[in-house]
């Protein structure tokens, strides 16, 4: 059996214990406080270009414009380009989707089109200067 004396000397020791951790603790949070508020920016502090990096934006099938060429299905999302390229006759939009959008040289549409390499040249060099003129006269206007 511990005497009256004994046991608050055990009691003083315990709460000398206890205020050590505690006080050790608190140094350690204010420690990770301070490396925390040396890696942290706040929101506010971040331009656009940093902001949207952190957001994703939700595509719908709804949001996308597709065009037949073949048996291959083209997929536009830019609705301006979408437009433009519906505005064309099927064979210069055939020619503009093969060759930029199914990487196909002007020998491979030839082949798939039934025209001479050089004639498929100059209606995607001609074509793709009406898409310009369109896209430039919506974008004005």
């Amino acid at each position: 059996m511990l005497s009256i004396s004994q046991m608050e000397t055990i009691r003083h020791q315990f709460d000398s214990f206890c205020r050590k951790v505690l006080r050790e603790e608190s140094r350690n949070l204010k420690v990770q406080y301070a490396r925390r508020a040396e890696r942290e920016v706040a929101l506010s502090q971040l331009s656009e270009k940093q902001l949207q990096g952190f957001s994703i934006e939700d595509r719908y099938p709804s949001d996308v414009i597709c065009f037949e060429v073949g048996r291959h299905r083209v997929s536009i999302q830019d609705e301006r380009l979408a437009d433009a390229l519906s505005q064309l006759s099927e064979e210069k939009r055939d020619i503009i989707l093969l060759a930029y959008f199914l990487d196909m040289n002007d020998r491979e549409i030839g082949e798939k089109l039934a025209m001479m390499r050089r004639t498929v040249q100059r209606r995607r060099t001609s074509t793709l200067c009406e898409l310009k003129k369109r896209l430039e006269t919506k974008q004005d206007g």
